[in-house]
């Protein structure tokens, strides 16, 4: 597919995914790629209720089936969003500053923000500390919900690994190597899970970097580092699938890494124009959801690199989260299996308005005089 200021849609992208986009007006939005008008937009937050501190800042799901979102922004607001009934379960302020990273750790909400502290929403009391200042981004592992990852700016915000039971670090990372005398600067502004064990951090200063959490070494055991002068690559955002890390940069579209061997990028996706805002990877690791500044949400083939699907949504994009439709649906599927359950009693009657087991309890019964 050729580049192109209009919305369009290759005739082998036949997914049928459902994308959720948040803006940094603060709209929410969904669209369907598969109906057919693949880029019709349903807003599913008010417009008249927003305002500039209503920005997007994170989303991510609230649980394993994809059938609830958090919806994090700089106005310190929270949503809690359910997908099949498609309506706002609960919404509530936290903090002093901006929400940077939410989540869900033994049913309680985590929410992070940008000036370091960390609130695990519980009754009667929510449960608070610090992370330290500059917080760019905190992620809670998918495997392991008690494990919380941070990264930010300057060294004090280096990558660390949280026990969310005991709100104490089991893994600090440590800087590279230094040059001439001189720490390397730091700056991890997106960080993600690939397993339990390893994670992997990106930086607006051109590197993407791996470390391993289990072994004594706290430097990476893999990274990439722009070397250009002419072109040093910032990465913006990052999300992983399998042996694959993907990242987004401030110029040149998104990059794919091997995990095995990081020291030169193996994909490049292109069709951008601005800076990519969020990068995400679907179930399957096929296709990648990005949004871009240049106002477009777009949809690659992972592996071909091949441009499949573009929407113009006519605000910038912050944040895109993306499900498949039979996941939905099947949701509520399950959904009306539990109302109409075995528990449903049905009454039957026969002819004689007469029910045979009363009728023979009642004839054995003796008479009372």
């Amino acid at each position: 597919m050729k580049y192109a200021s209009v919305n369009s849609k290759c005739p082998s992208y036949t997914e049928k995914h459902i994308l959720y986009v948040g803006a940094h007006t603060g709209s929410f939005k969904r669209i369907d790629a598969y109906a057919d008008d693949p880029f019709k937009q349903l807003n599913l937050q008010p417009i008249d209720v927003l305002n500039k501190t209503s920005k997007i800042t994170c989303m991510e799901f609230g649980n394993a089936d994809r059938t609830e979102l958090l919806i994090g922004r700089t106005n310190r607001c929270v949503k809690v969003f359910n997908c099949s009934k498609e309506e706002s379960i609960s919404n509530f302020e936290i903090g002093t500053s901006e929400v940077v990273g939410l989540g869900r750790s033994n049913g309680c909400i985590v929410v992070g923000c940008t000036d370091g502290m960390v609130q695990i929403v519980k009754y009667p009391e929510p449960i608070k500390f610090s992370v330290g200042e500059n917080l760019s981004r905190l992620r809670l592992c998918p495997e392991d919900e008690n494990r919380m990852v941070t990264g930010g700016k300057q060294l004090k915000q280096i990558i660390k690994l949280w026990d969310l039971e005991t709100q104490k670090v089991l893994f600090q990372a440590k800087n590279v190597k230094k040059v001439l005398e001189l720490e390397q600067l730091v700056w991890d502004n997106d960080v993600v899970f690939v397993n339990r064990n390893l994670i992997a951090a990106c930086s607006r200063h051109g590197y993407v970097r791996l470390y391993d959490t289990r072994g004594p070494a706290r430097r990476p055991v893999q990274d990439f580092t722009s070397t250009d002068p002419d072109g040093q690559l910032a990465f913006s955002c990052l999300a992983s699938h399998g042996d694959y890390l993907y990242a987004g940069t401030t110029t040149f579209g998104a990059r794919a890494f091997d995990l095995r061997r990081m020291k030169n990028h193996i994909h490049v996706y292109k069709g951008f124009s601005g800076t990519v805002t969020s990068i995400r990877v679907d179930p399957s690791g096929n296709h990648l959801f990005t949004g871009c500044l240049d106002r477009y949400v777009r949809v690659h083939h992972a592996h071909k690199t091949a441009l499949e699907y573009r929407c113009y949504v006519k605000s910038k994009p912050t944040q895109v989260l993306g499900i498949e439709w039979k996941e939905r649906t099947e949701e509520k599927k399950r959904h009306a299996d539990d109302i109409t359950n075995d528990d449903s009693i049905q009454i039957l009657s026969n002819d004689d308005a007469s029910d045979p087991e009363y009728d023979e309890m009642f004839s054995k019964m003796a008479t009372v005089k």
